[in-house]
């Protein structure tokens, strides 16, 4: 029950710093929802490719939006404050961090 509380804590910051970043009202923080769901979903589909398939530890999502949100920030300023420009980090982190972070076999 840990995990699946600590990762909607995770979801509802995520959400919330999204919302309030963008400054466009409520649509932003449906974004932020949509987004942090997204975000969920592309380390839960990157956990196929490590030993504990379909389970995404808490620790993996809230590392993943610690790095999404400031880096989505970052290109939603570098972009002339387009919202959009969430979506590009968020895709990099979620694919990136499930392959940095799976369990390497040694060679034979």
């Amino acid at each position: 029950m840990r995990t699946w509380s600590t990762s909607f804590l995770t979801w509802l910051l995520m959400t919330l710093a999204i919302g309030f970043l963008t400054s466009v009202g409520w649509p932003g923080f449906v974004m932020g929802a949509v987004f942090s769901l997204s975000l969920w979903m592309m380390l839960f589909f990157g956990s196929y490719a490590t030993a504990h398939r379909g389970f995404v530890p808490a620790r993996a999502y809230l590392t993943a939006a610690a790095i999404a949100v400031p880096l989505g920030y970052i290109f939603f300023r570098l972009s002339g404050e387009n919202a959009a420009m969430w979506a590009p980090a968020l895709i990099l982190v979620g694919a990136v961090l499930p392959a940095a972070t799976s369990p390497r076999t040694p060679a034979r």
